[in-house]
């Protein structure tokens, strides 16, 4: 998936399955949508880390003398 594909479909504030009351007693239903989004989320946390290290290579690579 490119990179406009993964960030128009995934929304961080629909990410409520991790926030947990100190009243709640029952585990959450991880749903197929549940599933789906944190696909999205480590796709795309795979493809800023990898656009950070192609980027750190223009800064700190040799220059071209």
């Amino acid at each position: 998936m490119r990179f406009q594909e993964l960030r128009e479909y995934y929304e961080a504030e629909d990410d409520k399955i991790n926030t947990i009351k100190i009243d709640d007693t029952r585990r959450a239903k991880i749903t197929l949508k549940h599933l789906n989004k944190l696909r999205k989320k480590r796709e795309l946390e795979k493809l800023e880390n990898q656009e950070r290290l192609n980027n750190l290579g223009a800064i700190y690579g040799k220059s071209a003398e």
